[in-house]
This record gives structure tokens, sequence and C-alpha cells, in this order.
């Protein structure tokens, strides 16, 4: 899925801060929990969650581009966070995980940290963001659907084929 960033985009109502490389363990755990339970559970451990948070950083999904990518903390955890990297195969910034504590769960993180990327994304001149989304995930379908995010069509993705 894809969103423009030249469409005017709305202020996001919480404001997150800038992941940094200390985050690490606290976004392995804001993972394994945010995702357990999910159409997304695959029965992944916490280090499994950390082998892919460090695969994040180490660029296994592309440069991960910390200047457009925010957490929100509850207390001492980390409640919701949105990972963005460049991801040549769309030859556009990808959210790699948007992902939410499921006690902090619809109170408009995600959205709010979507939108932060969204803005940090264009204010360094970049056209449009990316998203891979499990078909029947609802919650994060609604989610990209209401900020304007669709389908992307594979034939304007370069290195993409029609399925």
């Amino acid at each position: 899925m894809g969103i423009s960033l030249c469409d005017p985009l709305p202020d996001p109502e919480w404001r997150g801060r800038p992941i940094a490389g200390s985050d690490r363990e606290g976004l392995a755990i804001l993972l394994y929990a945010s995702f357990r339970g999910t159409i997304d559970d695959e029965s992944e451990t916490y280090e499994d969650a950390r082998r892919e948070i460090d695969a994040v950083f180490a660029g296994g999904s592309g440069v991960f581009l910390p200047d457009a990518s925010f957490a929100v903390e509850a207390g001492e955890v980390l409640a919701s966070a949105c990972l963005v990297t460049w991801f040549a195969p769309h030859a556009a910034p990808l959210v790699v995980f948007s992902m939410t504590r499921p006690e902090h769960r619809r109170r408009g993180m995600a959205r709010a940290l979507l939108l932060q990327s969204a803005h940090a994304l264009r204010a360094r001149g970049e056209r449009r963001l990316t998203l891979i989304v499990t078909v029947g995930n609802a919650p994060a379908e609604r989610l990209y659907a209401s900020l304007g995010f669709s389908p992307l069509d594979p034939f304007l993705v370069p290195g993409s084929a029609p399925v």
C-alpha cells in the first residue's frame, strides 16, 4: 500500500520521540507484545523479535531512517512505534513496523506516529510512503485506508511484477 506525501496531511494529535539505537530492547518487547495473538503471530519468541529489530537497524529491510521513525512512551515502556526504512524495491520509504501494545490500542497512537513519519518524510522531500499489510488484518487495513493508503499498482513500483 502507498500514500502520496504531496497531498495535505493532518497534524498528528500525539507527538512521538525519535527512535534511538538504545531503543532496541524496548522495541523488541513492543514488537513481541504487539503481534502476539494477532493474524501476524507466527509463534515468534522475544528472541525472534529482537533479531527482527536488530535486522531493521542493520539494513535488513532497507536503510533505517531514524529521522522518520518515532515512538510514544507510557511510563517506562514503549507504548507504540513506527519504524521506517528506505526500501529500494519500492523506490520509496517503507513502514517496516507500526506497532502498539494491546493495552494502548485504540487511542490514536499508531495513527499519530504514521502521520508524524509522513510529515518528516515530506520535509526531507519524499513524495510517497509505502507499507505492507497482511490481508485480513482488519484493524491495520482500516487505519491505513483512513489515512489514504491504497494498494500499489505493481506496474508503477520499480522491480515489481503483476501478480
